[in-house]
């Protein structure tokens, strides 16, 4: 019986028995959600992908502990207690009509946002960060925001600071860590550039501790820790995993044509793709992203793997303040839709070209999405309508597959195995001025 290849021996110190590894993950505040854009998000510490993520971890020989720096849960909080405010002309004219007083005082939804991420927290197990404050060397940070050094950004203002305490909050642990990496690995999950840059410049010299730009990579972390194979065999094997996956939309040859995954999302996810936030009229899908691939699982000799799809959105309104057409497309503009879409490749991702204009209509009229009328809102062909984009964000996709591995670590006999909606994020255009 031939051997198989990912039973090969790791290179760690054996584990006394009953003993876990640990690994401790630190949170930013752009992995816990983006900026909110209605009720739902105002009132959530974590996105729900995250919170699966912490519910589903628990593995037998890896002890996981979730962390929030103290800056990071205030930062949260204040992003809650701005939305909850809002509320507060809703609350006054339901007031009125009731000619009743509700008794909900600035000061009592503030206090009922606190509340809430502290059962949050303590539902989830996140753990807050106290800075220690004389263990900063404040002379740096000082130096750094004066010469606008990582994590502060470079500009006439000043900018990085609560960045700056997140760096510090999460060395602070580090330091506080055991430092042999089979038996406690450190991450912080940030997808701030320089403040990734910041932190990674100071953890070189650290063997148990890295920085991973979102919470698909940490997965892809967790799932190479509890599995039976070493991170350099991952390592090894994902160059292979992407070329066979995605290279570039001139490349016709790889899963992602062969398999028709784009066509195959469109057709399962049709009612996902229209989604757009309440009060807009219109939804356009523009780039698809397709991420690098991440390691999930091993059966065997198969390896099961996750690529990311994210599907660039803007929804937005209509106006008739204005003359008619004058949001008519020029020639060559591309759009994209719930049929088509956008994938350069920044940052571990790859841009697909979207299709022509004819296309976009096309697509449009076959699914009849709202009819002809809407669709003459849309393009703005109304006697005195234009389309005004009030919200962009992404909608992500995971494509789960598999190969199997040979003996000489090459990849073969390719499967799909599960199309799955990760999430829909939304954030609003802030108005000219």
């Amino acid at each position: 019986m031939a051997a198989d290849p990912l039973s090969e021996p790791v290179s760690r110190k054996k584990k006394p028995k009953n003993r876990k590894s640990q690994l401790r993950v630190v949170l930013d505040t752009n992995a816990l959600y983006v900026t909110p854009t209605s009720l739902g998000s105002a009132s959530d510490l974590v996105r729900d992908e995250l919170v699966n993520l912490i519910s589903e971890s628990k593995y037998p020989d890896l002890e996981i502990s979730w962390y929030l720096p103290e800056v990071v849960r205030h930062e949260r909080q204040y992003q809650m207690q701005t939305e909850a405010l809002k509320l507060r002309g809703a609350i006054i004219r339901i007031e009125r009509l009731l000619g009743h007083n509700l008794a909900l005082t600035d000061q009592t939804l503030l206090d009922h946002v606190r509340t809430k991420i502290d059962e949050k927290e303590a539902q989830l197990g996140l753990s807050e960060i106290k800075l220690d404050h004389s263990k900063v060397d404040w002379s740096k940070v000082i130096h750094a925001a004066s010469y606008r050094i990582p994590p502060f950004q470079a500009g006439e203002k000043e900018k990085g600071f609560r960045d700056a305490l997140v760096a510090e909050s999460f060395l602070q642990l580090l330091e506080d860590s055991p430092r042999t990496p089979t038996v406690c690995r450190v991450v912080l999950v940030t997808e701030d550039q320089l403040l990734s840059q910041a932190v990674r410049e100071r953890i070189e010299t650290s063997p148990n501790a890295s920085v991973l730009s979102s919470v698909e990579e940490l997965k892809g972390l967790i799932n190479t820790l509890v599995s039976n194979v070493s991170e350099d065999f991952i390592a090894h094997l994902k160059p292979k995993a992407q070329k066979l996956f995605f290279v570039s939309s001139e490349d016709k040859g790889t899963l992602y044509y062969e398999r028709g995954l784009r066509e195959r999302i469109t057709e399962k996810f049709g009612a996902q793709l229209a989604q757009r936030p309440a009060g807009t009229i219109f939804r356009r899908n523009g780039t698809w992203y397709i991420n690098s691939p991440n390691f999930s699982r091993k059966e065997g000799r198969r390896v099961f793997w996750a690529s990311r799809i994210e599907v660039e959105v803007e929804a937005g309104t209509a106006t008739k303040e204005k003359g008619p057409g004058t949001t008519s497309p020029s020639v060559g503009t591309t759009f994209g839709g719930p049929f088509h879409g956008g994938v350069t490749q920044p940052a571990g991702q790859i841009r697909l070209p979207g299709q022509s204009w004819d296309d976009y209509v096309s697509a449009w009229k076959t699914a009849n999405v709202g009819g002809l009328a809407n669709l003459s809102a849309f393009i703005g062909y109304g006697p005195s309508e234009q389309t005004i984009v009030t919200h962009k964000g992404r909608d992500i996709y995971e494509v789960l597959w598999s190969t199997e591995v040979t003996m000489s670590r090459e990849l073969r006999k390719a499967a799909i195995e599960d199309l799955r909606h990760i999430d829909l994020k939304w954030e609003p255009v802030l108005p000219p001025g």
